[in-house]
């Protein structure tokens, strides 16, 4: 029979916690402490103290006993979601620009944040001026792009803060660079759901965007349709509006989905 107490007293804390984690993600409906236990062969007191410890930072979740189960932790999934390669995302959202675009007939992208930048992911875009105005890894202005503001409203105050405490560029006449005005302008996207660029990055052109929102992750994904001014807020706006916030949504399923399968993807 192993020495499980020889072999825990050997093997790196570190390691430990490693091999919990890659068990308990193997369980995406709750594992119990004690089966964990068995399968590192460890005692289950050092098996129930490592857990704990785990649940502590908010890696692991456990319920209640006597029937408690641990299950991966929000923090570790906003992790692992946050560190995602986009590849797989881009591909997956080209079916939807190019189904915007055909209805729109304007150029729509997705957009993510990195650091404190936002920039685009991938672009579709009729055959017209609009291609050149927004380019893949094209950098969108936090305070005066739609798809930019759409996913800065979602950050923690303290990341907003630190955000807009930078010099803000004006780029035209009607970029907003006061704080207040901004933050008052954050909160009416997190009402509605819907960002605005209106001629404030270029004149003549503007933006309407969402978020992509997976419950219990952070916001670093928009989905965004531009074009001229007169185009989405004089002929279009009301569809225009409705169309992003329906494809957000589908987006958004689209990325949750996925992070559950990487969370089960070696079960």
């Amino acid at each position: 029979m192993p020495d499980s107490t020889a072999k825990a007293s050997t093997e790196k804390p570190l390691e430990r916690y490693a091999r919990i984690l890659e068990i308990i993600a193997g369980f995406p409906n709750g594992v119990s402490p004690a089966i964990v236990g068995e399968m590192l062969e460890l005692p289950k007191a050092s098996a129930y103290r490592l857990i704990r410890s785990l649940a502590d930072v908010g890696l692991v979740e456990v319920t209640a006993p006597p029937a408690a189960t641990c299950r991966i932790g929000k923090r570790l999934s906003r992790i692992l979601f946050s560190s995602a390669d986009d590849n797989w995302f881009i591909s997956a959202a080209l079916p939807t620009l190019n189904e915007m675009t055909a209805e729109t007939g304007q150029a729509c992208f997705v957009a993510r944040l990195a650091g404190f930048s936002v920039r685009s992911m991938e672009m579709v875009a009729p055959n017209n001026q609009l291609r050149a105005y927004i380019i893949p890894g094209h950098e969108i202005p936090l305070h005066a792009g739609a798809s930019a503001k759409a996913i800065l409203a979602y950050q923690p105050p303290a990341f907003i803060e630190e955000a807009l405490s930078k010099p803000l560029t004006k780029f035209t006449s009607h970029t907003k660079t006061d704080v207040g005005e901004l933050i008052a302008e954050l909160q009416d996207v997190r009402d509605t759901g819907v960002a605005f660029c209106v001629s404030e990055d270029v004149e003549g052109f503007g933006a309407i965007a969402a978020p992509i929102i997976v419950p219990g992750q952070r916001v670093l994904q928009s989905l965004c349709v531009t074009g001229t001014t007169r185009a989405l807020f004089e002929v279009d706006r009301e569809k225009i509006i409705d169309l992003v916030r329906r494809m957000s949504e589908r987006l958004s399923k689209m990325l949750e989905r996925k992070m559950r399968e990487a969370l089960t993807a070696d079960t």
